[in-house]
């Protein structure tokens, strides 16, 4: 919350907006140019800057403005955030229209929004989709590999022969490594050039990050491989185990920003 007016009127409003079920005071800030840096700290979602002579404007020329700051980098949460409070100011000026019926009073709420004005959803789905790919590939499909091999028979041929069993591992999930970067690459790109999606910072961490993912993905589908003894347990656990987690972790996240009783930190 940023105050220049710190009078009765800015006071009543900020009184109605941290008594809602909506927001949570975080702090006041002392200047503008801390707002980027707190939403960059990902604590604060929108900012609320009163006017100066807030309460004297309003009266003299029965209008104020209220600037709206939200962070858009979620579109979601943002645009609920903007009407909630549009919504909560409304209230409040039909209360002070009813107090003072001999005036028009109007307050006016103008909204911002930082990163991400357009609101686009794709910036959230794009890097989820990697997420979704990158552990469909490696999981369940090195999983399903190796279980064959075990289901067929074969890889007691494989563990007799002069090859070590980490060179018939690493020759089994090479294939997924280089098939899983390939993905990764192509959905960057792809959204990219195609959806404008930007890549803030390092390309080469972005895509080292993803190693490590892939990595990850591909052990814990070696482990699945090891506790099953066909291609339909091993395709069993790793829907159960891992893609669903995943989905409905995204479904959750998605739910939760849609809803109407929820609290965010407000400055």
């Amino acid at each position: 919350m940023l105050d220049h007016s710190k009078d009765v009127v800015t006071m009543g409003i900020i009184s109605r907006i941290t008594a809602s079920d909506y927001f949570l005071l975080e702090k006041n800030l002392a200047h503008e140019r801390e707002i980027e840096e707190n939403f960059r700290r990902g604590k604060v979602k929108q900012v609320i800057i009163f006017e100066e002579n807030f309460a004297e404007r309003l009266m003299r020329e029965q209008q104020a403005g209220i600037h709206i700051i939200g962070d858009a980098s979620d579109p979601n949460t943002a645009s609920l955030l903007a009407n909630y409070t549009e919504a909560i100011i409304r209230d409040y000026q039909a209360e002070m229209t009813g107090i003072h019926a001999d005036r028009q009073l109007r307050i006016i709420p103008e909204p911002q929004l930082f990163y991400n004005p357009e609101l686009k959803g794709v910036f959230m789905f794009v890097p989820g989709i990697i997420t979704v790919l990158l552990m469909l590939v490696c999981a369940m499909m090195t999983s399903i590999s190796i279980a064959r091999e075990k289901e067929l028979g074969t890889m007691e041929v494989l563990l007799v022969s002069p090859l070590k069993p980490i060179q018939i591992i690493a020759g089994k999930v090479t294939p997924y490594v280089l098939l899983s970067l390939i993905n990764a690459a192509t959905i960057v790109a792809l959204g990219y050039f195609v959806f404008g999606v930007p890549v803030r910072g390092s390309l080469l961490l972005l895509m080292f990050e993803a190693v490590l993912f892939i990595l990850m993905a591909l052990s814990l589908g070696i482990l699945i491989s090891t506790i099953s003894k066909n291609q339909q347990i091993a395709l069993m656990i790793s829907l159960a185990g891992l893609m669903m987690p995943i989905i409905i972790a995204m479904l959750v996240i998605f739910i939760g920003l849609s809803v109407k009783n929820f609290k965010v930190r407000l400055e």
